[in-house]
């Protein structure tokens, strides 16, 4: 895009060189290298906005990027939290059923 709108700039100033060093330009070849002297100065303009909007949209899909990493970190540490309490739970249950039957035992003698 910055090649492109550099182009037209360096297009433009040699048109008017050029029309500095030809015979007098009609008035309607006056109207004309204006208009091309003016888009090239509205692409131009373009251009900077569309690689600031890239350049914005860059930055928002790096953002992006880092936040799902960041959900995939926290997503993992849930996996890893549920699996413990998993064990957790599994353990208090067999300590539990060795309580029952411990109590058992001691109510039989």
């Amino acid at each position: 895009m910055k090649r492109f709108s550099m182009i037209l700039v360096f297009a433009a100033a040699a048109m008017l060189l050029l029309g500095g060093c030809a015979a007098k330009l009609s008035q309607e070849d006056q109207t004309l290298l204006n208009q091309a002297l003016e888009a090239s100065v509205s692409a131009k303009a373009s251009a900077d906005r569309a690689d600031a909007a890239a350049t914005r949209a860059e930055a928002a899909a790096k953002k992006a990027d880092a936040s799902a990493n960041r959900a995939n970190s926290a997503a993992d540490l849930a996996v890893s939290a549920a699996n413990q309490a998993k064990a957790s739970a599994t353990a208090a249950e067999q300590s539990a059923m060795k309580a029952e039957k411990a109590f058992e035992l001691s109510q039989q003698k």
